[in-house]
């Protein structure tokens, strides 16, 4: 009876380690570009990610007036926390290329997405040879998986503006 429990225990043991093994290895796939993020997974990240120096409120107040459309904004935080590192603030974690085309599609969704008011050439030259955030400039927004399943969501607080896509304004 005693070594049918040590057994019971030590498999259920066993069992926990694998699955934080596994959840692990999951995310490690999904960081480096191996599998993809579902769009409720990226939100998270999202959140996640900026919530280490922004507050949802300020992220979702950003508007097109304010700077850069946002696949140019998350260019430039994944600079600045390489810096940052570099300074010996280690606290913040850094993003990988798929966390930062993930973190794009998501703010564009729900914040907005004005890489349309922009030239292509500009935001390329602003993106710094940034090859993922490129590539995702390169894709048509509806063929965005995370950014089209998250269309029509507004990240709590955001001020969406209305605008007339560069493609269909009047001269």
């Amino acid at each position: 009876m005693k070594t049918k429990i040590i057994i019971l225990v030590g498999l259920a043991v066993l069992l926990a380690f694998a699955g934080v093994f596994w959840r692990d290895a999951l995310e490690k796939l999904k960081a480096d570009g191996y599998m993809a993020y579902t769009p409720a997974e990226a939100e998270a990240l999202a959140y996640t990610k900026c919530g280490q120096c922004h507050n949802t409120d300020r992220i979702a107040k950003y508007c097109m007036r304010c700077g850069p459309p946002l696949i140019v904004v998350v260019h430039n935080m994944k600079s600045l926390i390489r810096l940052e590192r570099e300074k010996g603030r280690h606290g913040l974690e850094s993003y990988t290329d798929a966390q930062a085309v993930a973190i794009a599609q998501v703010w564009n969704a729900q914040v907005g997405n004005w890489e349309d008011t922009w030239r292509a050439k500009d935001l390329a030259k602003l993106l710094e040879g940034d090859k993922a955030l490129l590539k995702l400039l390169d894709t048509p927004v509806k063929q965005r998986p995370i950014e089209a399943a998250l269309a029509g969501r507004t990240a709590p607080g955001a001020y969406k503006e209305e605008h007339t896509p560069a493609s269909q304004s009047k001269p």
